[in-house]
């Protein structure tokens, strides 16, 4: 990974000394516009995902780690007498709102795998999908049109 970010940073510098910064506005729009695909992909699996998924009625029990090496806290849901992980990191804002233990909520459920997506979740990929596709339009009307 450092000889990768050092190539990078070599690339940059000889562009700018030789006076070629047109050469890096392109190379960095068609990152961009990778990395845009690359969110609307991610996010289009998630919504091929939904569709398998058995939306359940649950509540909000708590916020931990799934595992032990986990790197980030997920919420995790009572669905009928057993609780699941959500497949999506919790929100670090918000979290009194959006995970209530009090309120009641519809899960899309994977038995077979033991996980879900929560309320938050859908709308983070509904949103994501949104946004990655009208950034990689925008990038694309800006540097390719």
């Amino acid at each position: 990974m450092h000889l990768f970010v050092l190539l990078v940073l070599l690339f940059i510098t000889i562009c700018i000394i030789a006076g070629h910064v047109e050469i890096l506005i392109f190379v960095g729009a068609r990152v961009l516009l990778l990395l845009s695909a690359l969110l609307v992909v991610f996010f289009l699996i998630c919504l091929i995902r939904l569709l398998f998924m058995k939306r359940k009625p649950a509540h909000f029990t708590r916020i931990d780690y799934k595992t032990e090496d986990s790197f980030y806290q997920v919420a995790f849901y009572q669905v009928g007498d057993k609780e699941y992980p959500c497949i999506f990191p919790e929100e670090g804002v918000f979290r009194s709102f959006f995970y209530n233990p009090d309120r009641k909520c519809h899960v899309f459920l994977n038995e077979k795998k033991g996980n879900l997506f929560d309320p938050v979740s859908f709308i983070t990929i509904i949103l994501g999908f949104i946004a990655g596709i009208l950034f990689g339009t925008v990038i694309w009307l800006l540097f390719f049109f």
